[in-house]
């Protein structure tokens, strides 16, 4: 069976003082996983290094800087024709950083954006509650074996 398409794409797991975890909400039209949250982050540019995608996302994504820390892991996930806006198979390959020492404002103008339509900080278990993506729960799950429960 053949892939139709594939994605690189770097994302950060960043927590605040409070031990709140950073999300970005995304929108997409035909998108199956459209209003969902996610980990701030999204696909290499040309030329990009993974850790440089990781933190030009989270500045497009929330208006955040912050110092890019350990590659905490890499996931796959196969996509079947029905579970893409595009009909296509595919296979994204995400590379998960953790991110420190966050700076900034918090955006809160998307208008500018094409999918990001929200940004906020949240505890564990709110994100428990919220329509997410895999990623979060596969992000979280890296910072407590390298860090602890969060």
């Amino acid at each position: 069976m053949s892939v139709d398409w594939q994605r690189a794409a770097a994302y950060v797991v960043a927590f605040d003082a409070q031990r709140q975890v950073l999300l970005t909400q995304f929108e997409k039209t035909g998108h199956p996983k459209s209003g969902a949250w996610t980990l701030p982050g999204g696909g290499m540019e040309w030329g990009e290094a993974a850790h440089e995608t990781a933190l030009r996302e989270l500045k497009e994504e929330t208006g955040l800087c912050a110092d890019i820390g350990a590659l905490l892991g890499a996931q796959s996930e196969w996509f079947d024709e029905g579970a893409t806006e595009r009909g296509q198979r595919g296979l994204a390959i995400r590379l998960i950083f953790e991110a420190q020492n966050c700076s900034g404002e918090l955006k809160t103008d998307f208008s500018d954006d094409d999918t990001t339509v929200g940004a906020a900080w949240f505890t564990v278990g709110e994100v428990q509650h919220l329509n997410r993506v895999e990623v979060v729960d596969f992000g979280l799950s890296l910072i407590s074996r390298t860090r602890g429960p969060v």
